[in-house]
Protein backbone atom coordinates (compact mmCIF):
# COMPACT_ATOMS: atom_id res chain seq x y z
CA UNK A 1 0.00 0.00 0.00
CA UNK A 2 1.35 3.86 -1.11
CA UNK A 3 1.93 5.90 1.89
CA UNK A 4 -0.22 8.36 1.81
CA UNK A 5 1.96 11.86 2.97
CA UNK A 6 -0.69 14.25 1.72
CA UNK A 7 -2.54 13.18 4.56
CA UNK A 8 -0.08 14.69 7.72
CA UNK A 9 1.14 17.31 5.66
CA UNK A 10 -0.42 19.71 2.99
CA UNK A 11 2.70 21.89 2.75
CA UNK A 12 4.73 19.51 1.75
CA UNK A 13 5.67 20.16 -1.87
CA UNK A 14 8.58 18.05 -3.01
CA UNK A 15 9.69 14.51 -1.58
CA UNK A 16 11.43 11.35 -2.72
CA UNK A 17 10.43 8.20 -3.65
CA UNK A 18 10.60 4.88 -5.09
CA UNK A 19 8.53 3.64 -7.94
CA UNK A 20 7.05 -0.35 -7.52
CA UNK A 21 5.38 -1.10 -10.64
CA UNK A 22 5.26 1.31 -13.94
CA UNK A 23 3.19 0.73 -16.59
CA UNK A 24 2.60 2.92 -19.90
CA UNK A 25 -0.03 4.96 -18.48
CA UNK A 26 0.96 5.16 -15.07
CA UNK A 27 3.47 4.53 -11.86
CA UNK A 28 2.83 3.21 -8.35
CA UNK A 29 5.32 4.69 -6.01
CA UNK A 30 6.04 3.53 -2.09
CA UNK A 31 5.12 6.95 -0.82
CA UNK A 32 3.53 9.79 -2.22
CA UNK A 33 2.96 13.50 -1.75
CA UNK A 34 0.07 13.61 -4.88
CA UNK A 35 -3.51 13.68 -3.66
CA UNK A 36 -5.89 11.39 -5.74
CA UNK A 37 -9.16 12.89 -6.72
CA UNK A 38 -11.88 11.89 -4.27
CA UNK A 39 -13.91 12.91 -1.36
CA UNK A 40 -15.17 15.93 -3.06
CA UNK A 41 -11.27 17.44 -4.05
CA UNK A 42 -9.40 17.05 -7.44
CA UNK A 43 -6.05 15.83 -7.69
CA UNK A 44 -2.79 16.96 -7.77
CA UNK A 45 -0.92 17.99 -10.43
CA UNK A 46 3.15 18.19 -10.45
CA UNK A 47 6.04 16.12 -12.28
CA UNK A 48 8.42 13.31 -11.48
CA UNK A 49 11.61 13.53 -11.91
CA UNK A 50 14.87 11.09 -12.35
CA UNK A 51 17.95 11.10 -14.27
CA UNK A 52 17.17 13.69 -16.61
CA UNK A 53 13.65 12.51 -16.88
CA UNK A 54 10.54 14.78 -16.20
CA UNK A 55 7.07 13.27 -16.30
CA UNK A 56 4.38 15.29 -16.34
CA UNK A 57 1.43 14.08 -13.87
CA UNK A 58 -2.03 15.16 -14.93
CA UNK A 59 -3.92 12.79 -13.08
CA UNK A 60 -3.78 10.90 -9.82
CA UNK A 61 -6.31 8.22 -8.55
CA UNK A 62 -6.94 5.75 -6.06
CA UNK A 63 -6.79 2.25 -6.80
CA UNK A 64 -7.13 -0.78 -5.03
CA UNK A 65 -5.19 0.38 -2.13
CA UNK A 66 -2.64 2.19 -4.46
CA UNK A 67 -2.44 5.72 -5.72
CA UNK A 68 -1.74 5.86 -9.50
CA UNK A 69 -0.09 8.53 -11.10
CA UNK A 70 -1.41 8.96 -14.74
CA UNK A 71 0.42 10.58 -17.29
CA UNK A 72 3.22 9.51 -20.60
CA UNK A 73 5.05 7.59 -18.35
CA UNK A 74 8.82 6.65 -20.12
CA UNK A 75 10.09 2.84 -21.22
CA UNK A 76 12.61 3.08 -19.64
CA UNK A 77 12.62 1.86 -16.00
CA UNK A 78 12.12 4.06 -13.25
CA UNK A 79 13.69 3.37 -9.70
CA UNK A 80 14.31 6.27 -7.71
CA UNK A 81 12.43 9.61 -8.43
CA UNK A 82 11.76 13.06 -6.87
CA UNK A 83 7.94 14.30 -7.02
CA UNK A 84 7.70 17.73 -7.01
CA UNK A 85 3.63 19.22 -7.27
CA UNK A 86 1.97 22.35 -8.43
CA UNK A 87 1.63 24.24 -5.33
CA UNK A 88 -0.89 26.65 -6.02
CA UNK A 89 -3.44 23.92 -7.46
CA UNK A 90 -2.76 22.30 -4.09
CA UNK A 91 -3.15 25.54 -2.00
CA UNK A 92 -6.09 26.52 -3.73
CA UNK A 93 -7.89 23.40 -3.14
CA UNK A 94 -7.02 22.66 0.51
CA UNK A 95 -8.65 26.81 0.58
CA UNK A 96 -11.64 25.30 -1.08
CA UNK A 97 -11.93 22.33 0.80
CA UNK A 98 -11.25 23.78 4.16
CA UNK A 99 -14.02 26.99 3.21
CA UNK A 100 -16.69 24.52 2.39
CA UNK A 101 -16.27 22.72 6.10
CA UNK A 102 -16.09 26.01 7.23
CA UNK A 103 -19.22 27.14 5.91
CA UNK A 104 -20.85 23.52 7.13
CA UNK A 105 -20.21 24.04 10.50
CA UNK A 106 -21.06 27.70 10.38
CA UNK A 107 -24.26 26.37 9.72
CA UNK A 108 -24.70 23.61 11.87
CA UNK A 109 -23.76 25.80 14.89
CA UNK A 110 -26.62 28.33 13.87
CA UNK A 111 -29.09 26.07 12.82
CA UNK A 112 -28.75 22.80 14.74
CA UNK A 113 -31.17 20.64 12.99
CA UNK A 114 -29.38 20.74 9.78
CA UNK A 115 -26.47 18.12 8.98
CA UNK A 116 -24.17 18.62 6.12
CA UNK A 117 -23.85 15.56 3.93
CA UNK A 118 -21.76 16.16 1.38
CA UNK A 119 -19.41 18.97 0.50
CA UNK A 120 -17.86 19.68 -3.47
CA UNK A 121 -15.11 21.58 -3.10
CA UNK A 122 -13.46 21.87 -7.13
CA UNK A 123 -12.93 25.59 -7.76
CA UNK A 124 -15.77 27.15 -9.93
CA UNK A 125 -18.48 24.79 -9.20
CA UNK A 126 -17.91 24.40 -5.08
CA UNK A 127 -20.94 23.49 -2.78
CA UNK A 128 -22.16 22.03 0.50
CA UNK A 129 -25.24 20.02 0.94
CA UNK A 130 -27.55 19.89 4.28
CA UNK A 131 -30.63 17.58 5.70
CA UNK A 132 -33.24 19.67 6.88
CA UNK A 133 -34.50 22.73 6.40
CA UNK A 134 -34.65 26.33 7.71
CA UNK A 135 -35.29 30.19 6.92
CA UNK A 136 -31.87 31.00 6.07
CA UNK A 137 -30.78 34.38 4.57
CA UNK A 138 -27.68 34.06 2.41
CA UNK A 139 -26.20 37.10 3.39
CA UNK A 140 -25.64 35.68 7.29
CA UNK A 141 -24.16 32.65 6.30
CA UNK A 142 -20.85 34.88 4.61
CA UNK A 143 -21.31 36.70 7.64
CA UNK A 144 -20.61 33.84 9.49
CA UNK A 145 -18.39 31.94 7.91
CA UNK A 146 -15.88 34.95 7.34
CA UNK A 147 -15.93 35.75 10.83
CA UNK A 148 -15.05 32.63 11.97
CA UNK A 149 -12.06 33.18 9.19
CA UNK A 150 -11.03 36.67 10.85
CA UNK A 151 -10.71 34.67 14.22
CA UNK A 152 -7.96 32.55 12.93
CA UNK A 153 -9.53 29.22 13.84
CA UNK A 154 -6.55 26.29 13.35
CA UNK A 155 -7.63 23.25 11.98
CA UNK A 156 -6.00 19.69 12.95
CA UNK A 157 -6.70 16.27 11.47
CA UNK A 158 -6.44 12.90 12.73
CA UNK A 159 -6.83 9.09 12.27
CA UNK A 160 -9.38 7.03 14.95
CA UNK A 161 -11.55 3.98 13.53
CA UNK A 162 -15.33 4.48 12.95
CA UNK A 163 -16.86 2.60 15.84
CA UNK A 164 -14.50 4.75 18.02
CA UNK A 165 -15.48 7.73 16.41
CA UNK A 166 -19.32 7.22 16.70
CA UNK A 167 -19.25 6.41 19.77
CA UNK A 168 -16.97 9.53 20.94
CA UNK A 169 -18.81 12.03 18.54
CA UNK A 170 -21.92 11.00 16.51
CA UNK A 171 -23.23 8.65 14.45
CA UNK A 172 -22.62 9.73 10.73
CA UNK A 173 -25.37 9.76 8.60
CA UNK A 174 -23.44 8.77 5.13
CA UNK A 175 -21.29 5.61 4.75
CA UNK A 176 -17.23 5.99 4.31
CA UNK A 177 -14.93 4.45 2.15
CA UNK A 178 -12.93 1.52 4.05
CA UNK A 179 -10.32 1.28 1.79
CA UNK A 180 -8.59 4.48 2.98
CA UNK A 181 -7.84 5.73 6.56
CA UNK A 182 -10.47 6.77 8.61
CA UNK A 183 -9.09 10.33 8.88
CA UNK A 184 -10.67 13.44 10.43
CA UNK A 185 -10.89 17.38 10.14
CA UNK A 186 -11.72 19.83 13.25
CA UNK A 187 -11.92 23.30 13.21
CA UNK A 188 -11.70 24.69 16.08
CA UNK A 189 -14.51 23.80 18.08
CA UNK A 190 -16.80 23.12 15.41
CA UNK A 191 -17.31 19.57 15.50
CA UNK A 192 -15.58 16.97 13.91
CA UNK A 193 -16.15 15.00 10.38
CA UNK A 194 -14.28 12.46 8.44
CA UNK A 195 -12.19 13.56 5.31
CA UNK A 196 -9.51 12.61 3.78
CA UNK A 197 -8.54 16.15 1.98
CA UNK A 198 -6.07 18.77 2.22
CA UNK A 199 -6.71 21.32 4.39
CA UNK A 200 -4.83 24.71 5.73
CA UNK A 201 -3.48 24.36 9.20
CA UNK A 202 -5.58 28.23 10.23
CA UNK A 203 -9.04 29.58 8.70
CA UNK A 204 -7.03 32.98 8.33
CA UNK A 205 -5.39 31.35 5.19
CA UNK A 206 -8.43 30.80 3.24
CA UNK A 207 -9.00 34.55 2.73
CA UNK A 208 -12.94 35.08 2.26
CA UNK A 209 -16.09 33.37 1.49
CA UNK A 210 -18.58 34.18 -0.82
CA UNK A 211 -21.67 32.66 -0.94
CA UNK A 212 -23.45 32.44 -4.21
CA UNK A 213 -26.25 30.96 -3.77
CA UNK A 214 -28.83 28.65 -2.33
CA UNK A 215 -31.17 25.49 -3.52
CA UNK A 216 -33.89 23.27 -2.19
CA UNK A 217 -34.87 20.33 -4.10
CA UNK A 218 -36.18 17.07 -2.45
CA UNK A 219 -35.18 18.21 0.52
CA UNK A 220 -31.84 19.04 0.30
CA UNK A 221 -30.48 22.51 0.42
CA UNK A 222 -27.31 22.99 -1.82
CA UNK A 223 -25.19 25.89 -1.09
CA UNK A 224 -22.65 27.50 -3.72
CA UNK A 225 -19.77 29.31 -2.54
CA UNK A 226 -16.19 30.76 -3.78
CA UNK A 227 -13.21 31.89 -2.03
CA UNK A 228 -11.18 34.97 -2.54
CA UNK A 229 -8.13 37.10 -1.63
CA UNK A 230 -9.24 39.78 1.41
CA UNK A 231 -9.35 42.96 0.22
Amino acid sequence: MTELLYLTDTYLFQENARVVRQTEDYVVLDRTIFYPQGGGQPCDQGRITADGIEIFISSVRFVDEEVRHYGKITDQPLDDVTCKIDFNRRLLNAKYHTAGHLVAGCLENAHPQMIATKCHAFPGEAYVEFQGASDLQLQLIQELANQSIQQKIPTKVFEIDLSSFENKYYKLPYPVPTNKPFRVLQIGDYKPVPCGGTHLSNTDEIGSILIKKMKTKAGVLKISYEICEPH
